[in-house]
């Protein structure tokens, strides 16, 4: 067991020696560093691949970190990686700089590239709204699908396929976040109760009237929601 621990101390000591002979470096932007310090480790996937070269406090209240990857993990620095200040699980007490590589693609970081750290809440933040605001457009793509299919006067099997398409759309809406539902309040319920009453006002003139209830009972379960 001391053999293996050796072993590991010999090797970390000859990796960081390695990063700093012949290292890719780049210089990331951080708010906080939290208690984040030259020699710290930065990590991939838990595996350290460099070390943190320097931490400058700049002009503009926040960190500049240097740091010092290995030249064989150099592809995994791109344009879309993400750069974020953790605890290291691995050497308590410490601070440590985490890369996540986001799946395939991106523009490699050029030697010296300053680029922008983040935190990882602020990131699913992020996440979560672009979610939300790519749920929007769907919603808005489906609402225009919808009202272009009740300007005609459908038969009824395809009033039939109207109706399940609005209770698909508050199912959707019942998972939706918070501005989707004032989106749908606002603009897509008045929108649609339009569209239903003058398809009824044409099924009324057929003496189809009638046909139109499965409608309307749909909308007031999406206005429910």
């Amino acid at each position: 067991m001391i053999g293996i621990r050796l072993l590991g101390v010999i090797f970390i000591g000859w990796f960081l020696a390695a990063c700093q002979g012949n290292a890719f470096t780049i210089h990331v932007r951080f708010p906080d560093v939290k208690g984040l310090v030259k020699e710290d480790r930065v990590l991939l996937n838990e595996q350290q691949i460099g070390k943190v070269a320097g931490v400058k406090y700049t002009s503009k209240a926040d960190f500049l970190v240097d740091i010092a990857v290995a030249e064989q993990f150099k592809a995994k620095l791109t344009d879309k990686a993400r750069f974020y200040v953790v605890q290291d699980t691995g050497r308590p007490g410490r601070a440590a700089v985490e890369v996540f590589a986001s799946g395939e693609g991106g523009n490699p970081l050029q030697e010296g590239a300053v680029v922008q750290g983040s935190t990882k809440t602020e990131d699913m933040v992020n996440d979560l709204f672009a979610s939300m605001q790519e749920g929007l457009r769907e919603l808005e793509g489906q609402l225009e699908e919808f009202v272009d299919n009740l300007k005609e006067i459908p038969q009824k099997e395809e009033i039939e396929r109207l109706r399940k398409e609005l209770a698909r759309l508050a199912e959707q809406m019942k998972r939706a976040g918070k501005s989707a539902k004032e989106k749908l309040e606002k603009e897509v319920i008045p929108r649609i109760e339009q569209e239903i009453q003058r398809l009824k006002e044409k099924l009324r003139k057929l003496g189809r009237e009638d046909e139109a209830k499965p409608l309307e009972v749909e909308l007031e379960q999406l206005k429910k929601i």
